[in-house]
This record gives structure tokens, C-alpha cells and sequence, in this order.
């Protein structure tokens, strides 16, 4: 799956991107895929034409004022991105230079690829281009676009018929929430990498004129079952705990930060855990550099029925929860067994949804 998104509402910007690439071609393209640590092979995903090729960031900043995301054959983008790569964008420019860049970069204009770029003006203006770019919400004070082989489910999970009513903080609340349980379903359907370690989601937000990586993230899946229902589940199933009314497990754990140009990713499963990092495509010879950003800032719980036919997202507070790297070993801290005030929370809104 591919899916880019970029969302400019109520004057607050965010993009929102995958970094899992795929070809239509059992041969490899001639092109260095930046993937560290993982399987850089064309496997094909089962029951479809499509294999998964490796990693590679599909939004990423070139400079402090322009985001860029793209979808779409890799190869179509190595003339433009190396382009702008290049040029002086390291200060904010006036509309008309700015213009003149990206007409000079020969960004790709055929039906199989998509790209946006945002930047912020010399004048503190936010100006887009795109180009393929569908619009899932539109109004006076914002937009909202999306492209990829997963624009369509993405648009169906984010609910957006009532974005209008939405102001932009809560509207990227929402779009967390929902993005939230994308990570856990690429692990189990695999996607023929190792493990289930498919590749990784991030967001970039605009702030203080620039824009910035949303950094220090950690999401806990788990799954759980009433009482009642214990008879439904395997009864080899481990590591499960009991609070309340409700039996659970941790299924695994995702992190996501940056250093610099990269997008560093943790997964931990039980008995498992290894970290791989994504680059933006075609930056070779930017070193990784700086002081690597880990801890947690924003946690999130994902709760999935046993069953698969629901899942419930819940915010926490991030006290008992850290990512620390300690030499070549990483070291990860949540609680293993279901908080109870999360326990609360989760019989008040399975008690709501029944009303």
C-alpha cells in the first residue's frame, strides 16, 4: 500500500505519509532502495500483481519551508528530487522563485505518478502545488488530499464527512487515531518482509513557519476479550492478564522518531524487537548526524476485540511509557498488563457504543 496525505486546515498543516515501496515488476529497478536491516527483494503480496521492492520516506522536508510527498514509480522522481535537492532552499522565497524552481525541476506530470509540495513564502504564507492529488474535503478554510493505492480505505477510515465541523487541532487528533491502527495490520499481513517489519507511517506539522517532524511516538496494540468470551479464544495464547471484566495481551508495540533526514522506526512482538531507519529517496551521502531524538512525547493504546471486528483508539499520558537506546540494545518501557484506568475507559466506551 501507498498513501500520501496532505491536509491544510484552519491555517494548521499536516502531512501524513507511508514509506513501504512496491513495484508491478519481478525486476528490480536500477535504483538504490534505501531500506537498512530488512529484505531488499521484490516479493510478491499474495493475491495481487504488486511486490513489495523496500523503504523509502514518501514525505519529508527539503530544507525547513517545503514539505514534499510523492506516490507513484520511483524512478519518475529522481531528475526533480535531485533538483531540489540542490537548490537554495534553505530560506523562505518569494511565490514567483519558488514557481521557478519547481517549473525548472521537471517534477513528473504523468497519470501514474502524484506529488504535493507546501512551502512557507518570504511573506509568511503557506502556497501549495500538486499534481494527481485527489480532494476528500474541501472548504473556504482548508483542504484536504490524498493519493496511493491506499487513498480509498484511508478516506473511508478517517470519516471525514464532517471535516467542515472540525477544527484543525481535533481534525489531526482524528487523523492520528485513525492512522493509529494501520501499523499493526501491515505486521499481520506481512507483506513478506521479515517478521512482518513492512515499513513505517509518519506525520510532518507546520510550526512557527517551518515545518516539523512529529517525533518521539509510541503506539501499544493489544488485544482483549471479555470474561465471557474466554472459551472463544486458543488456549495456548501467552502473556495474557486479567483486570476487571477484560483479559488482554500486548500483540506488539510500534516507536517512530527522527534523526535528521531519516525516519527511525522500533517494533517490538514478544520475543522480538529491531529497529530500521528510511531515508528520503535519492539522498544518498547525507549522513546521519545530530542528537538522535528518543524518549516518549505521545502514546497511544490500540484496542482490538479478539475477533477483529472492532478497534478503539485511546490517548495516554506518556509516565509509563519510554524508548531508550543504550549502546546497539534498545530498551523498551510500558505496562504489560492493561492499566485499569484504561480498563475504565474502554467498558464506558463499549457501553456508549451500545446505547
Amino acid at each position: 500500500m501507498t498513501l500520501i496525505a496532505s491536509f491544510m486546515w484552519r491555517g494548521f498543516y499536516f502531512a501524513f505519509g507511508d514509506t513501504l515501496i512496491t513495484t508491478g515488476t519481478r525486476i528490480h529497478e536500477d535504483i538504490p532502495i534505501p531500506t537498512q536491516n530488512l529484505p531488499n527483494e521484490t516479493e510478491q503480496i499474495e493475491g495481487s500483481e504488486i511486490r513489495v521492492a523496500g523503504l523509502t520516506r514518501k514525505i519529508f522536508t527539503i530544507g525547513p519551508h517545503l514539505v514534499f510527498g510523492w506516490s507513484g514509480p520511483m524512478a519518475n522522481f529522481e531528475n526533480g528530487l535531485r533538483y531540489l535537492y540542490a537548490a537554495p532552499l534553505d530560506e523562505p522565497l518569494s511565490l514567483q522563485v519558488l514557481q521557478a524552481i519547481l517549473n525548472d525541476s521537471g517534477l513528473p506530470k504523468d497519470r501514474a505518478s502524484a506529488w504535493f509540495i507546501y512551502a512557507f513564502t518570504r511573506d509568511g504564507a503557506i502556497v501549495g502545488f500538486s499534481h494527481n492529488m485527489r480532494k476528500i474535503a474541501q472548504e473556504k478554510d482548508g483542504i484536504i488530499s490524498v493519493a496511493g493505492s491506499g487513498a480509498e480505505s484511508f478516506r473511508e477510515r478517517l470519516e471525514i464527512g464532517s471535516a467542515a465541523n472540525i477544527d484543525a487541532i481535533s481534525l489531526f487528533t482524528h487523523t492520528l487515531n485513525a492512522q493509529a491502527r494501520y501499523p499493526i495490520e501491515q505486521h499481520r499481513q506481512g507483506r513478506h518482509l521479515d517478521k512482518g517489519f513492512g515499513g513505517g507511517f509518519e506525520f510532518i506539522l507546520s510550526e512557527n513557519g517551518s515545518f516539523v517532524s512529529f517525533d518521539r511516538v509510541m503506539i501499544v496494540y493489544r488485544d482483549y476479550w471479555d470474561v465471557e468470551e474466554q472459551n472463544e479464544v486458543r488456549k495456548d495464547v501467552q502473556n495474557v492478564s486479567r483486570v476487571g471484566n477484560t483479559f488482554s495481551k500486548v500483540d506488539a508495540v510500534y516507536y517512530m522518531t527522527h534523526v535528521d533526514h531519516a525516519l527511525i522506526v522500533g517494533r517490538w512482538f514478544p520475543d522480538s524487537h529491531k529497529m530500521f531507519w528510511a531515508a528520503p529517496p535519492f539522498s544518498e551521502g547525507q549522513a546521519l548526524a545530530g542528537t538522535p531524538r528518543f524518549g516518549v512525547d505521545h502514546v497511544f493504546e490500540v484496542m482490538s476485540h479478539h475477533s477483529g471486528r472492532r478497534s478503539t483508539v485511546f490517548n495516554r499520558v506518556p509516565d509509563e511509557y519510554d524508548f531508550e537506546v543504550i549502546g546497539e540494545d534498545t530498551r523498551l518501557t510500558f505496562p504489560m498488563t492493561l492499566p485499569e484506568d484504561l480498563e475504565t475507559a474502554l467498558r464506558e466506551h463499549i457501553g456508549a457504543k451500545a446505547r
